[in-house]
């Protein structure tokens, strides 16, 4: 399933208490993030060869722990492009769609590349 499918699949409505469950706090972003969706909605995706896979990683504090999660790269595209690229999830991942989709949004607007005219948004999203 490419990105552009799965987030039309759902409304904001039904993605940000996920969001918020994910990310705790961050229900003081909604409008920031209900923007960036429907930007996001908007958009024409770029065909991609590339994916968005989630996998096990180890956790970089030096815990040994392991988290769900894509690679930081996965996103260091433009949003257009993060939403013709391919979903996909290693062997042990059970998130679930909407789970998938609420990390990649937030993803998305912390580490794509995103147009000028989320910058504002942006700011206020990384001032936290």
């Amino acid at each position: 399933m490419k990105l552009y499918q799965l987030i039309q699949a759902y409304s904001f409505d039904e993605l940000m208490p996920v969001i918020n469950d994910m990310f705790p706090g961050t229900s003081k972003f909604r409008p920031q993030l209900e923007n960036a969706y429907n930007m996001m909605l908007n958009m024409k995706p770029v065909p991609s060869k590339k994916s968005i896979k989630y996998e096990m990683l180890k956790a970089t504090d030096g815990s040994g722990n392991q988290y769900m999660g894509a690679k930081d790269n996965n996103f260091q595209s433009t949003w257009e492009v993060c939403l013709g690229k391919t979903l996909s999830r290693a062997q042990g991942v059970d998130l679930s769609d909407e789970e998938l989709l609420a990390n990649i949004i937030v993803n998305m607007c912390l580490q794509g590349k995103y147009p000028a005219s989320f910058e504002k948004d942006h700011r206020i999203l990384m001032k936290g």
